[in-house]
């Protein structure tokens, strides 16, 4: 038995230096636990088939158009089309998918979560 307490696990890259180092050996099972918090102290508790989410990243260049309050329409504003965006995002898994049973793969949970939406505003740039 190895207990492998693996580094940077929710940015995703923590596992494959892991596997590149040998850490696994000759296993030929692994199971993932967390912790959590709900669950007595020295209990364990399963659920058959995948239960948690692996991480992924995207990014997105939105860009618009400066304008004046006076004249909203004659602008482009990019952070409506950010939240647009987001909303659609989120409606694929939410308003299409069933997130326990994902049409791509039955075995396979679908999640979508936006979580940072930095912006850079260039203060009277269409002026």
């Amino acid at each position: 038995m190895r207990l492998l307490f693996q580094p940077a696990e929710e940015g995703g890259a923590g596992a494959s230096h892991m596997i590149k180092e040998g850490a696994l050996g000759d296993a030929e099972a692994i199971f993932g636990m967390h912790i959590d918090y709900t669950k007595p102290t020295g209990t364990i508790a399963s659920l058959p088939g995948p239960v948690l989410a692996a991480a992924s990243f995207f990014q997105v260049k939105i860009e618009g158009k400066g304008g004046h309050a006076a004249g909203p329409h004659n602008a482009v504003d990019p952070l409506l089309a950010a939240s647009f965006a987001i909303l659609a995002l989120q409606q694929l898994i939410s308003r299409e998918l069933d997130p326990l049973h994902s049409q791509a793969c039955p075995c396979d949970p679908s999640l979508l979560v936006v979580f940072i939406l930095p912006s850079m505003i260039i203060p009277n740039s269409g002026i």
